[in-house]
Order: C-alpha cells, then structure tokens, then sequence
C-alpha cells in the first residue's frame, strides 16, 4: 500500500459559509480560519475523491450546561447565536481553533484516530499542548458521511474542537485506531467502521 497523501485544493465558494466575525467582551474575533476546506485524496478507488471539510460553532462556543453560569448571568456579548441553536463564546475555545484546528486537520492522514462513539459514529484525534508548563490535551471530534448531491465527494464535518480537562474518557483511549484512508474508504462504500 502506497503512503496516503491529501492534496489541499480550492474550495468551491458554495460549498458552504464562513462564519462572520463576532465580538467578544469588545474585541473582534476573526472567524475565517473556520472557513471550508477542500482535500483530494486517492482511496485507490479509480478515482480521486474530494473530502470538504466543514467546521461547526462548537469550535469555538460551548453549551450554556458547560459554562457554570445562569444563563441570565452570562453578558450579552458573550452569546452566540448562529440561527440554529445559542451557545456560549469561549475565549480558551476559541484560541484553541485559530493556533490547533486547521493543522490537525490539514495532518490527518498521519494523525492517530479512534472511534470517539461508535453510535454517533464519530471520530476523535487529538494533539498535546504544553501551555503554561502542563500538558493539555486538544481533542477534535468528527464525522465522515457521503455527499448527498456530489458523487466522488465526502462531506468531514468537524462537530467539535476544546481542550478537555482531565483527557479522552478511557474507552476513548484504548478504541482501536483506525487510519484515515480507510474511514474516508468505509464513508465512501457505506460501511461503519466499529470501535
């Protein structure tokens, strides 16, 4: 088996919208680092296959559940609504995606990946952080689903991006791991890949 390579390629303008920037406690954020991204790959199919890579508000928002604050309690400029569903901004999230997010996934292809949930199914890899002399783990949960409209294409959506305290839950760290060619290749032939 030959090594498995993605190619970056030019992201259709319609395969899907940036966020626009926000403002947190006054300062801007810059959202275009979460903008779409587009990989070709080869699954040894006969054909390339096009990976679009979409990313969620989850990378840089968390539940109100998470934030240890009333809802009433937490300022106006700290909400975030992006017409589907209301969270909280995180400033901890948030840095995280602009530093960690685009290189993990632009590094896949030789990244460690484990089944995070094999009902979802979706997937998790991780990168260790050192920040603040400790050691910090930045998890990043995903899933890989055929394109309902394009064939030969691959929707990886990026459902959610944090630091998580404490690491994977235990199950997460001894799931088998499994290589990015052949879940991109189960997504693509409708198979699941178990844990």
């Amino acid at each position: 088996m030959s090594i498995f390579e993605i190619r970056i390629t030019e992201t259709p303008a319609d395969s899907g919208s940036s966020f626009p920037s926000t403002i947190y406690r006054g300062e801007r954020w810059d959202l275009s680092h979460l903008r779409p991204l587009t990989f070709t790959c080869d699954l040894e199919t006969g054909f390339d296959v096009t990976v679009l890579v979409l990313f969620s508000c989850h990378c840089f928002t968390r539940s109100f559940k998470w934030d240890g604050r009333t809802r009433d309690a937490i300022p106006d400029d700290e909400i975030y609504d992006d017409g589907r569903e209301t969270r909280v901004l995180c400033a901890d999230w948030y840095r995280a995606s602009r530093q960690l997010l685009r290189g993990v996934i632009v590094g896949l292809a030789t990244r460690r990946i484990v089944v995070a949930d094999e009902r979802q199914p979706n997937f998790v890899t991780v990168e260790t952080v050192a920040s603040d002399g400790t050691q910090r783990v930045y998890a990043v949960f995903f899933e890989v689903s055929k394109d309902r409209i394009r064939k030969r294409r691959l929707i990886l959506r990026v459902q959610s991006a944090y630091m998580v305290d404490g690491g994977l839950y235990r199950r997460q760290r001894e799931a088998r791991k499994v290589a990015l060619r052949t879940l991109l290749r189960a997504s693509l032939e409708g198979r699941k890949i178990r844990a």
